[in-house]
């Protein structure tokens, strides 16, 4: 009798690791097709922030350009009121003693 119930309760337990061997199995397929898809989530995010990050770095440099030639036509101006000014301003006369 003793026997019996060894062997009934060894192919119990060989069963029951059998069950968990195979749902393991189910859970690490499951995993990994998650992962396949959350790889494919990260490839859109990653082609959507590129898409959207070249016009924001021309449209950025396109700015600074702007900026840049503003600068440079301010400088123009004030060195031409600069010739300007010194253009208008009389030179002493010169006395005779």
């Amino acid at each position: 009798m003793t026997e019996t119930l060894l062997v009934i309760i060894i192919a119990l337990l060989a069963a029951n690791l059998l069950f968990v061997g195979v749902y393991i199995v189910l859970v690490l397929k499951e995993v990994r097709s998650t992962l396949v898809k959350l790889n494919e989530i990260m490839d859109n995010i990653s082609a959507i922030s590129s898409a959207v990050a070249n016009p924001l770095t021309g449209t950025s440099g396109t700015l600074s350009a702007i900026v840049e030639g503003i600068k440079a036509i301010n400088q123009l101006r004030s060195l031409r009121q600069e010739t300007k000014e010194e253009e208008e301003v009389p030179a002493p006369a010169k006395t005779h003693e």
